[in-house]
């Protein structure tokens, strides 16, 4: 089992499935936290970095794609490993963006091996990005919801 400072954060706008991955990370050993949408996933990377994100990109209102975009283009966090769970057919740039893209239905064996391979390494928490970022950095998360809205 791995040790508990590994932060996962999943966007899951499936209860059924959100509780689910979430169930199935915290049993491997991971600290999980679950976001319902995009702007809860932001203040959640607002509060507290990650060192990885499972991503389901048809949330509903606004899109996963934007939000893995957004990800990518913010210093703060284009280096968080991103594996999409989604039902959707993966693009090229979609495969480009993302750490690992596993098609639903999915294998837990699977995601769990493409989860630990994926922060292999890292370090837990990946905070020393966050840390050259600006301390009181607000701005941006404050740009990234209102291009959303």
């Amino acid at each position: 089992m791995l040790e508990a400072s590994y932060q996962i954060l999943v966007v899951e706008d499936d209860p059924i499935l959100g509780n689910m991955l979430r169930e199935i990370l915290s049993d491997a050993g991971y600290r999980v936290r679950w976001a319902q949408d995009v702007i809860a996933a932001l203040s959640a990377l607002e509060q507290q970095p990650v060192d990885l994100i499972t991503l389901d990109i048809e949330l509903g209102t606004y899109s996963g794609r934007g939000l893995l975009a957004l990800l990518k283009a913010d210093p703060r966090t284009r280096d968080i490993s991103v594996i999409v769970v989604s039902s959707c057919q993966p693009d090229p740039d979609l495969c480009q963006m993302a750490q690992h893209v596993l098609s639903k239905p999915f294998n837990v064996a699977v995601l769990l091996q493409l989860v630990a391979a994926s922060i292999d390494g890292q370090g837990p928490a990946c905070l020393a990005r966050w840390q050259r970022a600006a301390a009181n950095d607000k701005i941006g998360w404050e740009v990234a919801r209102e291009i959303l809205d």
